[in-house]
């Protein structure tokens, strides 16, 4: 099952970003919910801690580390156990919206 990722403004302001970054944690963790298997299910949590990861480091202003949270997040949404091309489709708009 694959809900669908918010659409996304690519030229964001940070708090905007931050809070981006949240609902996607949450949406990975509701994927969680009706993940078919045990791969399925880890790979959508790491997910969420990444975007989770994200967020807060946005909040704080580290860009950079940010960044590395959502490249991590992008990867596992991605992966074939994830199964989530939404979610990491979304976690590219907003790796293409940090500033540098």
């Amino acid at each position: 099952m694959q809900l669908a990722a918010p659409t996304l403004d690519p030229q964001l302001e940070l708090p905007d970003l931050e809070a981006a970054a949240r609902k996607l944690a949450t949406r990975a963790r509701a994927l969680i919910n009706h993940a078919a298997c045990d791969d399925q299910e880890n790979a959508l949590g790491v997910a969420a801690f990444s975007f989770d990861s994200a967020a807060h480091l946005i909040d704080r202003g580290e860009t950079d580390a940010a960044r590395d949270a959502l490249r991590a997040a992008c990867s596992y949404a991605s992966c074939e156990d994830a199964n989530a091309p939404q979610l990491a489709e979304a976690a590219r708009t907003l790796l293409a919206a940090l500033p540098a």
